[in-house]
């Protein structure tokens, strides 16, 4: 594990941004279904790191690259409370509901027009409050607090763009999804959206060539049955049936099965479904082994990981079934376990699976360092992880792989293993990997 730190830009102040608070309430509801409620209680600073050749930066249009994390001094009084960052745009979302953006509008991903190199507010969303964003390549998302989705820009295909709904190419400003209602949670991928409902439901939409919707679409249908959201529906996989932490009778199986889901994460044109018991499923593009089920093949039905390693090659016996959260990119990806540990897979040629290695592996390898993580993140060919400081004087930010752009915030060299960076002061509350950049949601360690 490397033991050089990286540091935050010695130019930027530490301040204290307003201190608002949302009301103490449990975080499920009375069935147990998860509450719509934004990310984080306490707003914090927003910082960047990377290229900033599309804007992504938004620092203006003479700043396209940044080797130490910058402040946004744009957002010091808007109370941010939650970040998302997409190939080659960024949105975040205020305490107030409100929703920004900034970086690459080629295609209307920032859902407002205006300078692109500089952060904005999304327009169309006025009446609307927002608890939840996700960001693709040219695609939004977002969650509003009465459970429906708003989204914008387009989907992409291998030959260009796709569209954004069977009759429109392009949605300018945000369009509510007419399909949904209740929903809960969003996720996004390069070219998809997953949405997961109050009852446990998930839907997909978008680009669906490499199977990631979960469903086949082939012929002269194809936009129709891609770009309207649709239910993934699938048959108990045999590893639940037996498994002795969820004894279900064989007459309840197909009933209870669906209900059974609690999450969902996104890679670049991967999706992977988490079911109540840990066990993770993949659909999606898997030619660099980044689904995690061991072998190459795509897959377009729910597969579960294959059998986990520690990094090594040396079996080792990890629980199956104790996963919480799963993020990747195209070509690789990285999984959080309920002990705090993580998991990575998929391609390794810059390093980006942390292994100390460039062997890319199609099983979920268990990296040593860093211990009690919180929180991943993953796109491009690099990696991210937030821990819990043993001290509980805040959260820490580890990152690693490609690094050229400086999206590790280490003076653009690449990293083979996790290694920490400094953060003089602060902790992190939020971060998420752009295409070749990294966006942090920092806060005092003294607030």
């Amino acid at each position: 594990m490397s033991t050089r730190k990286a540091s935050v830009d010695e130019t930027a102040e530490v301040s204290s941004p307003k201190r608002q608070k949302i009301s103490e309430t449990e975080h499920v509801d009375a069935k147990g279904f998860p509450k719509l409620t934004p990310a984080h209680k306490e707003p914090g600073e927003v910082f960047i790191v990377g290229a900033g050749d599309c804007g992504q930066l938004g620092l203006g249009p003479d700043v396209t690259s940044a080797q130490k994390l910058k402040k946004l001094a744009y957002f010091e009084d808007k109370n941010i409370v939650a970040i998302a960052a997409g190939g080659l745009h960024n949105l975040v979302l205020g305490l107030d509901g409100k929703v920004y953006s900034w970086g690459c509008n080629d295609q209307s991903a920032l859902g407002r027009g205006g300078e692109e190199t500089e952060p904005g507010p999304v327009e169309g969303l006025d009446d609307v409050k927002i608890v939840q964003i996700a960001c693709g390549d040219s695609i939004s998302v977002a969650l509003s607090e009465d459970g429906h989705v708003y989204a914008w820009g387009t989907f992409r295909n291998k030959n260009g763009i796709f569209g954004f709904r069977p009759t429109i190419d392009i949605q300018s400003r945000p369009y509510q999804i007419p399909e949904l209602s209740k929903v809960t949670s969003i996720a996004a991928g390069a070219d998809h959206i997953v949405a997961f409902t109050h009852d446990r439901r998930i839907f997909t939409w978008g680009c669906g060539e490499s199977g990631q919707l979960g469903r086949r679409i082939l012929g002269r249908m194809e936009k129709e049955r891609s770009l309207l959201p649709k239910q993934i529906t699938f048959k108990p996989h045999r590893s639940l049936l037996v498994n002795p932490k969820t004894p279900t009778k064989k007459s309840d199986a197909g009933l209870t099965y669906q209900s059974q889901f609690v999450g969902v994460g996104c890679g670049g044109h991967q999706t992977w479904l988490i079911h109540e018991t840990g066990t993770v499923f993949a659909i999606g593009l898997n030619n660099h082994g980044q689904l995690g089920v061991g072998d190459n093949e795509e897959v377009d039905v729910p597969t579960p990981f294959g059998v986990l390693m520690e990094a090594g090659d040396k079996e080792k016996d990890v629980d199956p079934n104790g996963f919480v959260s799963v993020a990747g990119s195209e070509h690789h990806a990285i999984a959080l376990d309920r002990e705090g540990r993580i998991f990575t897979f998929g391609r390794n040629d810059d390093g980006q699976l942390g292994t100390g290695s460039s062997e890319s592996v199609n099983t979920p390898h268990r990296l040593p360092e860093p211990k009690n993580v919180i929180e991943v993140s993953a796109n491009g060919a690099f990696t991210l992880a937030v821990t819990r400081d043993d001290d509980f004087e805040g959260n820490n930010l580890w990152l690693w792989g490609y690094g050229e752009m400086g999206q590790l915030a280490n003076g653009g060299e690449d990293e083979n293993t996790p290694h920490e960076v400094e953060l003089k002061g602060r902790h992190v509350y939020k971060a998420q990997c752009g295409g070749q950049h990294t966006l942090l949601l920092l806060r005092p360690k003294d607030l």
